[in-house]
């Protein structure tokens, strides 16, 4: 009886110790959620008068540009997956990741090759472990992306769009993400298809 009492008292222990640290961290996950929630506020006015701007010259100008321009008959398409670096963020890159690979599959049964571009340990991960082909892939930064960080991303992307797809580039860029829409709720998508004119 009292060895077994002793069994009760241990895991008695156990789950106070784990309920203790299932608390910690789940203060942890909300005030990063809460500061990502003041940059996400704080950059949505530039972001969307960025979108608006450059959306404006696209539609406006009559000049052909690789970046402006649809290919009639796209054979290549490159996909931005963007997921996290670290945990405790929910479905926030699992989410993504299974976006991504529906978004693959439509491509490929269109007859498109695909090239996966990934942001974030997560995802860097998912596709290694399963010993996916990845293009290139970023970490490191996801926590507090910088403007550098973009461009570093935007480089290869903005390469492989203005070379010909004989060369190795491609004719769409796909992105996928998560939209955050509240503590709840995060949708995962990616934008519409883009193609380029080489």
């Amino acid at each position: 009886m009292g060895a077994q009492l002793r069994v009760y008292k241990r895991r008695i222990r156990s789950v106070t110790a784990t309920k203790k640290i299932t608390k910690a961290m789940e203060m942890i996950a909300a005030s990063r959620i809460v500061k990502a929630q003041r940059q996400v506020a704080a950059s949505t006015p530039y972001a969307s008068e960025l979108t608006r701007a450059v959306t404006a010259v696209a539609t406006g100008s009559k000049t052909k540009h690789a970046l402006t321009t649809e290919v009639a008959n796209p054979v290549r398409a490159a996909v931005l997956l963007i997921t996290s670096d670290r945990g405790l963020a929910g479905g926030y890159s699992s989410n993504a990741i299974k976006a991504a690979d529906k978004l693959t599959e439509r491509l490929r049964s269109e007859g498109k090759e695909v090239m996966t571009y990934i942001i974030g340990r997560k995802g860097v991960s998912y596709y290694e472990f399963r010993e996916r082909a990845v293009a290139q892939s970023w970490t490191g930064f996801t926590d507090s992306p910088t403007y550098a960080d973009a461009k570093m991303v935007a480089a290869p992307l903005i390469e492989a769009v203005q070379q010909d797809t004989a060369e190795g580039g491609v004719d769409e860029l796909h992105i996928v993400f998560t939209e955050f829409v509240s503590m709840m709720t995060q949708r995962p998508g990616d934008d519409r298809p883009v193609s380029y004119t080489h």
